[in-house]
């Protein structure tokens, strides 16, 4: 089977092996303004001669010149995996067995672009890997094939994106057989739906005057690395936390106000006081003078009572 790759990102390059096993390539559609995600998808293209079509809003929306593209290729499927346009219905009948979305999150629920990042933000225990026909109707449509993803413990976006992504790889025999006979008619459930837009700033924001040490965890790993980490801010100066742990330890609060530097461990980095009267260890932190290890921050004269802020 022919397919025609949609994609804006890293994530084809990273599974064409599976891809490529199972099914030909038969062109690629990427995003007209140039990304550096972008630079491994078009080397490929351009090493192995397969079309390679840019494209902008505006074009996808007229349609003529990616029908006439698509068209000439007689491809009998497309994949979408991550694209940053909606695409219209007159496009979405173009191949024979139609136009398949890849979203990691067990759809109906976390529709949207951004599903791993609030999953992880909001304490899901899993995610999911979900293959779906596309309709003009965000995130429904058939489902092709659906597997659940355990989070591990501490497990942060770069990590959970890679598992997916080789679960994805695995699996792209079963999908791309299940499209070519046509078995996506299993309807999505019509309970659990739910819709999170891209993350904003405020939802970037460590607020540690309401958010638990748990809460502020799932924030910092749900930031790492896409979003650069959880923003804070200290001395008037944005910093962004890429990685705490929480520590169990006995200890007396006092009148502490939260986000506060409760204690300095000069092996390991300051031990931040949450609103829970809990602490975490910030163990990565990154300054606009670089990325630092807690215990260099330290050195570099963090000290107790100095106090991490929300951003105003």
């Amino acid at each position: 089977m022919e397919i025609i790759i949609f994609t804006s990102s890293s994530l084809f390059v990273k599974t064409v092996s599976g891809l490529t096993s199972h099914c030909v390539l038969a062109g690629i559609v990427i995003p007209e303004e140039f990304n550096y995600d972008l630079s491994g998808t078009i080397q490929y293209a351009e090493t192995n001669n397969i079309p390679l079509l840019r494209i902008n809003k505006n074009d996808l929306q007229a349609g003529g010149k990616l029908t006439s593209w698509m068209s000439a290729l007689h491809a009998t499927a497309v994949l979408v995996m991550t694209f940053p346009f909606k695409i219209p219905e007159h496009i979405l009948t173009l191949p024979e067995k139609g136009i398949f979305n890849v979203h990691f999150s067990k759809l109906p629920a976390y529709k949207g672009s951004a599903p791993l990042f609030w999953q992880l933000k909001n304490g899901e225990s899993q995610s999911c890997l979900t293959v779906h026909q596309m309709t003009p109707e965000l995130d429904e449509g058939p489902v092709v094939f659906s597997q659940d993803m355990p989070f591990m413990s501490g497990e942060n976006y770069g990590i959970a994106k890679a598992r997916l992504t080789q679960l994805l790889t695995l699996n792209l025999g079963k999908i791309i057989q299940s499209i070519a006979a046509g078995k996506y008619d299993q309807p999505q459930k019509t309970t659990g739906e739910s819709f999170f837009k891209s993350p904003e700033i405020s939802d970037l924001t460590i607020q540690w005057d309401q958010q638990t040490a748990e809460e502020i965890e799932n924030l910092v790993n749900a930031a790492n690395p896409l979003y650069n980490g959880a923003i804070t801010t200290m001395n008037g100066q944005e910093l962004r936390i890429l990685e705490v742990s929480l520590m169990n330890v006995e200890f007396n609060p006092g009148t502490t106000l939260p986000g506060t530097v409760f204690h300095v461990d000069p092996h390991h980095g300051p031990i931040v006081l949450t609103t829970d009267q809990k602490l975490l260890l910030i163990n990565i932190l990154e300054t606009p003078e670089g990325v630092f290890s807690g215990k260099k921050i330290c050195a570099m004269g963090l000290k107790a009572g100095d106090q991490f802020l929300n951003l105003n």
